[in-house]
């Protein structure tokens, strides 16, 4: 059997990450990391943050985006991220009897490849697959992996449930990402799950 993980607010927890890179490029924001993120959890995305809460105007949220491209996966933000809580013992488990797969939409290959190294989570997956945000997740797995309908996809966002759902196999959200239980149900997965540690088959 295939099991696919999401990597960011599935694998490992980037809350942290994109608060402090949000309130450095809107040095104005007097929002705390609650406030930050009780609006992403109900989907709300950056533009409409910045344009009700700040007043932007869409030149602006445009400049605030090309920066963020640019500055999310440099190595300073990125070291703000951490493993979640029993995600690595899962992966051993699983790794036994499954093909283990990973799959972000990350812009840079070399840095997710690098960060996974890192943390020494390498060698449970038999592939390591970037979007570099030029591909869908559903169109880049299905050129890389045998998909069957008894798969799995792990994932904390709507279009991870999204993806499973094109590709015709079975849906996990966690609950350690970017949006909140009710945001999820609405996708409609298979099930939902606290976190990856807590996925049994």
């Amino acid at each position: 059997m295939n099991i696919i993980f999401d990597f960011d607010g599935t694998l490992i927890d980037s809350k942290e990450r994109l608060f402090k890179l949000f309130s450095f490029l809107v040095s104005e924001s007097e929002l705390n990391f609650e406030d930050y993120w009780t609006l992403k959890k109900q989907g709300i995305g950056h533009a409409e943050i910045l344009e009700k809460q700040f007043n932007y105007q869409s030149n602006a949220i445009q400049e605030f985006q090309i920066k963020w491209h640019q500055e999310i996966e440099k190595n300073y933000w990125i070291n703000y991220d951490t493993p979640i809580f029993g995600v690595e013992d899962k992966l051993i488990s699983l790794f036994e009897n499954h093909q283990l797969h990973l799959v972000t939409a990350r812009q840079s290959y070399e840095k997710a490849v690098k960060q996974i190294k890192a943390l020494r989570w390498d060698r449970y997956f038999k592939s390591i697959l970037v979007t570099k945000q030029e591909i869908e997740k559903s169109q880049l797995i299905l050129e890389n992996i045998e998909i069957k309908k008894e798969d799995w996809i792990l994932g904390d966002t709507g279009k991870d449930i999204l993806t499973g759902k094109t590709l015709q196999i079975n849906t996990a959200a966690v609950l350690t990402g970017f949006l909140s239980e009710e945001k999820l149900k609405s996708y409609n997965p298979d099930i939902i799950i606290d976190s990856v540690a807590n996925f049994m088959i």
